[in-house]
Parts: C-alpha cells; sequence; structure tokens
C-alpha cells in the first residue's frame, strides 16, 4: 500500500505540471505536459482504489 506521502507527492507534481502547462511556449509543449500530468492522476486512482 502506498504511502500518504507518496499521494501527496503526485499531488503536488500534478500542480507543478499545470502551472508549467499554463506557461508553455507551443501547443505539442502542452500537449506533452498533459500527457504527464494524465498519467500522474492515474497513479493518483490507483492509489485511492487501493
Amino acid at each position: 500500500m502506498p504511502s500518504r506521502n507518496e499521494r501527496v507527492e503526485l499531488e503536488i507534481k500534478i500542480i507543478k505540471y499545470r502551472a508549467l502547462a499554463r506557461q508553455a511556449p507551443d501547443v505539442e509543449t502542452t500537449q506533452r505536459i498533459n500527457g504527464l500530468i494524465a498519467e500522474l492522476e492515474q497513479k493518483l486512482r490507483e492509489i485511492d482504489g487501493q
């Protein structure tokens, strides 16, 4: 079972990536960052499901 710290770290990464996506210089970079955010959100859902 993942620790509470792991969940918090994922949430922080998501927040940071969202901020980064807003500042991205082009559409391709924004799409890549959004893909990373989706992966992190999936991991978060997996943790919540356990």
